[in-house]
């Protein structure tokens, strides 16, 4: 009989901790909602200035391209990174 108690007190403790958990979780969403800033529509400044920072950071990545590393350009960077690494032993 006892065992049947503590059996339905687990289950309302773990219903009760689930239930504590969601209620976190949306409060937590409802603070992060209104610290997020409004969207774009709210301001056309705002929008300008958001456009302006994707397209410097388009060209930024365009303007970087791929260089290949010789042969000699990686050996001498692996030792460079080995020579760190027994430094840090030493």
């Amino acid at each position: 009989m006892k065992s049947e108690n503590t059996m339905e007190d687990n289950s309302r403790r773990s219903f009760f901790k689930k239930a504590a958990a969601a209620v976190g979780v949306v409060a937590a969403a409802g603070a992060t909602k209104t610290l997020i800033a409004p969207s774009c529509t709210s301001s056309d400044e705002a929008c300008a200035k958001y456009a302006a920072d994707i397209a410097t950071q388009e060209k930024a990545v365009t303007g970087n391209g791929l260089i290949v590393m010789t042969d000699d350009e990686k050996r001498q960077r692996l030792d460079q990174l080995l020579n760190c690494h027994y430094q840090e032993i030493a």
